[in-house]
C-alpha cells in the first residue's frame, strides 16, 4: 500500500476529538493519521494561527529535553571526556539534518499542491516522495519503533521515580512498581487527550530545566562526599553506547515535519531547529560535564539517582507526572497505526480497548524484560533515532533536489561542499548506528542480562 492509497484509507477517519482518543498535541494528532484536509478558515488551507518561529523551537525543546537528558552524564562516563566534541559535533550534525529536513518539506509544497494544507503524517509524505513506497514503509517502521521505545523507557523511568518517592511509606519492587503503573496508565490510553496542548512543551521544558539545575547544584554542594572522582578509559562498547545515549538525547527529528506543518511560515523552521539546537547544547553541555567531572564513574544511568533531598522528592514527584503524561502521548500514535492496520472503528469501544491493552502489555513486557531504562534508551537513538535523524533527512534531501524527479517545476542544484557534508552525515550516521546497535544488542541480550530482569524471581521480589 503506497502512501496516496494509505491517504484514502484515513481520510475516512479524519473527524478528529479530544473525546475518542485520535488527537492529542500538535505533534501526536499529525502521527496519528495520514492524508490531508483543508482547514475550515479557507486560504492555503492553514491556520492563521500557528506557531511562530520561537515557539517552534521552545515546542521541539519541550520534545527533546525529557529521558535523554538524565542519561547524558552516563553517556560521558561511556565515552569519556571524549563525550564533549562528540555532542557537539552530534548536535550540529543532527541541526543540520534537521533544517534540510523543512526544506524536504518546502519543496514538497513547492511541487505537489495537495501537501500546501495540513498533513497529518507528513515524515512519511516526505520519505514516499524521495525515496518512494519502500522509503515510506521505513519511514514509518522507524517511527512506531521510536515512539514504542521511548513509551517503554517513560514507564520504566516513572516506575524509578514513584519508586524513590514511596520507597520510605510503601514496600514495594521496581518490577512491581512496573506492573501497578503500567495496569493504572493502561485505561488512560483508551481515551483521547487535547489536540492543541503545546503549553504542556512549555511546562515539560521547565520541569527538565528544574531538574537539570537542581541537580547541578545538589552535586556541587554534596562533592566532597563523593570522594575522589575515577575516569574510566572508554571501550569499543561503552563509546558507542554513549554515542546512542547521546543521539537519543538528540532524537526529535521524527516530529520535526509534523511541528513544521504547525507553523504560520513553514520556511522558518529552520530556525526554529537552530535556536532549539543552541538550547538544547546550552542545557545538556553544563549538565555533562560538571555530573561526569565531580562523580566520575560513579554516575548513576539517571542522574536524579545520585542526589537526595526534600527539593529532589519535589523534582522527581515533578519529572513521574511529566513521564506519565508523555507515555499516554507517545504511545498514541502506535495504537492508532495498530487500529488502521486491523481496520478498526475510530471510536471508543471494546475493539480499541482491547487494541490498545494489548500494546500496552507489550510495552510492560518489555520493561520487565529489560527492567535497565538505559539499554533500551542506548538500543532506540542507535538504530531508529539514527535512521530518522542523521540518515534519512539529507537521504530524502538529496533526493528532492534531484531534477529527475519531477519534471516542469524549478529544480534546485547542490553545492559540492553541500553535498559532500550531507554524504558525509549519512556515513557518519550509519557506521555510529550500526556500532551502537550492535553494542546494545550485547548488552541486552548478553547472559548477565538474562539474571537481572523482572522475570528473575530474586529480580522481582528484592
Amino acid at each position: 500500500m503506497n502512501f496516496e492509497e494509505t491517504e484514502k484509507l484515513f481520510s475516512k477517519r479524519d473527524s478528529y476529538a479530544a473525546t475518542n482518543g485520535s488527537a492529542e498535541s500538535p505533534a501526536a494528532s499529525a502521527e496519528s493519521a495520514n492524508g490531508w484536509a483543508p482547514e475550515e478558515n479557507g486560504g492555503e488551507g492553514r491556520a492563521r494561527r500557528g506557531l511562530t518561529m520561537m515557539l517552534g523551537a521552545i515546542f521541539l525543546v519541550g520534545e527533546m529535553a525529557g529521558a535523554g537528558v538524565l542519561n547524558l552524564p552516563k553517556a560521558m562516563v561511556n565515552t569519556g571526556w571524549v563525550g564533549v566534541p562528540l555532542i557537539i559535533i552530534l548536535c550540529a550534525g543532527v541541526a543540520y539534518s534537521g533544517t534540510r529536513l523543512a526544506e524536504c518539506w518546502v519543496l514538497l509544497e513547492e511541487r505537489w499542491p495537495e501537501y500546501r494544507v495540513p498533513c497529518r503524517r507528513p515524515y512519511p509524505a516526505i520519505a514516499y516522495r524521495a525515496l518512494g513506497t519502500v522509503g515510506q514503509f521505513v519511514t514509518e517502521v522507524a517511527l512506531n519503533v521510536t515512539l514504542f521505545g521511548a513509551s517503554t523507557v517513560f514507564l520504566l523511568l516513572a516506575t524509578q521515580m514513584i519508586h524513590t518517592i514511596a520507597d520510605p511509606l510503601i514496600e514495594l519492587t521496581a518490577c512491581e512498581w512496573t506492573l501497578i503503573i503500567g495496569g493504572i496508565l493502561t485505561p488512560l490510553t483508551w481515551m483521547g487527550t487535547p489536540k492543541d496542548f503545546w503549553p504542556a512543551s512549555i511546562l515539560a521544558m521547565a520541569a527538565t530545566f528544574l531538574a537539570c539545575l537542581v541537580v547541578m547544584v545538589k552535586v556541587v554542594m554534596e562533592k566532597p562526599f563523593f570522594g575522589p572522582p575515577h575516569f574510566p578509559s572508554p571501550t569499543f562498547s561503552s563509546f558507542f553506547l554513549g554515542f546512542g545515549s547521546i543521539l537519543f538525547a538528540l532524537g526529535g527529528a521524527s516530529i520535526f515535519p509534523t511541528v513544521q506543518n504547525d507553523m504560520r511560515d513553514r520556511s522558518q523552521f529552520g530556525s526554529s531547529v537552530i535556536v532549539a539546537f543552541l538550547t538544547l547544547l546550552a542545557l545538556y553541555l553544563p549538565l555533562m560535564t560538571i555530573c561526569y567531572g565531580l562523580l566520575g564513574s560513579n554516575v548513576k544511568d539517571n542522574i536524579l539517582m545520585n542526589v537526595s533531598g526534600v527539593v529532589v522528592t519535589l523534582v522527581n514527584a515533578l519529572i513521574f507526572v511529566h513521564f506519565v503524561f508523555a507515555l499516554t502521548i507517545v504511545v498514541n500514535p502506535v495504537m492508532q497505526t495498530l487500529e488502521g492496520l486491523l481496520n478498526l472503528p475510530n471510536k471508543f469501544g471494546p475493539k480499541r480497548c482491547i487494541a490498545r491493552s494489548c500494546v500496552m502489555a507489550v510495552i510492560i513486557l518489555t520493561g520487565l524484560a529489560v527492567p535497565d531504562f538505559g539499554k533500551i534508551l542506548d538500543l532506540i537513538g542507535g538504530s531508529s533515532v539514527t535512521l530518522m535523524s542523521f540518515i534519512l533527512p539529507p537521504l530524502c534531501y538529496i533526493r528532492l533536489c534531484n531534477a529527475e524527479l519531477t519534471a516542469g517545476v524549478k529544480h534546485r542544484d547542490l553545492a559540492r561542499w553541500e553535498r559532500i557534508l550531507l554524504i558525509t552525515i549519512i556515513v557518519v550516521g550509519a557506521v555510529g548506528g550500526v556500532a551502537s546497535t550492535y553494542s546494545a544488542l550485547k548488552e541486552i541480550l548478553g547472559p548477565k542480562a538474562f539474571s537481572h530482569n523482572c522475570f528473575s524471581r530474586r529480580i522481582f521480589l528484592r
